[in-house]
């Protein structure tokens, strides 16, 4: 018994691994976002195999129903519906699941979206990765707050209908900066346009979008200097206290509280 996580094209079906393709055919069933979907994949492949669905909205109920087929003996591969099933995709729960249950869980690697965007945006030196932003503004503003000033960029997920919403919404949080908006991966139309978050994307949404905004610019020499010596620093040029707090934790970009605990301590 096994479960196998398969990375499948994000576009081209000619970027199918030899190992993915061997994978998909010698496993007693697929688990699939979308059957449909993947149908056309295994036409494609010459493969036959009984399809599961397993989507977002019956994660939970879906992961129980393989967790026993697996204890059972059966082989299964997941996939998603484009480049590697957990991310942002169904499928954590399920591995999570057969880990707990004592079940084999092997990774397939193939593209993915965003690994491919960065590529493409001639990135270097790393990336935040947050995926789709929640619906909510509330847990938008959540999920964004610890990076608010990273100096590394921000890497999302958009669809669509969404693109110039989150767009825009980016601007309303982190201001003006430069950002990559890569979309048809792989395909035909492959495109990257390079923009700022205040002029906006004119174009007609077409496709799922990876989103790519730089980084925070740091304004401040002392970030190499350790928390309590930054806000020393400060204090000694005659800076107010509550000021240089202030100034210390957006530098940082940390809750001006955790400074603020600093000077509680001397």
């Amino acid at each position: 018994m096994a479960l196998y996580i398969v990375g499948t094209p994000i576009g081209n079906l000619k970027d199918i691994t030899e190992r993915a393709k061997e994978t998909l055919a010698k496993v007693d069933m697929i688990a699939c976002e979308d059957t449909r979907h993947t149908a056309i994949l295994l036409s494609a492949l010459g493969i036959k195999k009984p399809l599961v669905s397993y989507y977002k909205q019956k994660e939970r109920a879906g992961a129980e129903k393989l967790v026993e087929l697996l204890k059972e003996g059966k082989e299964i591969a997941l996939v998603s519906d484009a480049g590697m099933p957990v991310i942002s995709d169904p499928g954590a729960i399920l591995v999570k699941a057969a880990r707990e249950a004592g079940i084999k869980v092997e990774t397939v690697p193939g593209p993915t979206a965003v690994t491919t965007a960065a590529a493409l945006a001639g990135l270097e030196g790393g990336f935040v990765f947050l995926g789709f932003l929640p619906e909510k503004r509330s847990d938008k503003d959540k999920r964004l707050a610890p990076f608010l000033h990273s100096p590394l960029p921000l890497a999302f997920y958009a669809g669509p209908h969404d693109v110039k919403s989150i767009l825009d919404y980016l601007y309303e949080t982190l201001g003006d900066r430069k950002a990559y908006l890569a979309r048809e991966l792989t395909k035909l139309h492959e495109t990257l346009s390079e923009i700022t978050l205040a002029g906006g994307y004119e174009e007609e949404p077409r496709g799922e979008y990876v989103i790519i905004v730089e980084g925070k610019e740091s304004s401040s020499p002392y970030l190499d200097l350790s928390p309590e010596a930054h806000l020393r620093t400060y204090l000694d040029m005659g800076m107010d206290k509550k000021e240089a707090i202030k100034r210390v934790a957006a530098e940082r970009g940390v809750p001006k509280d955790e400074i603020y605990q600093l000077t509680v301590k001397k």
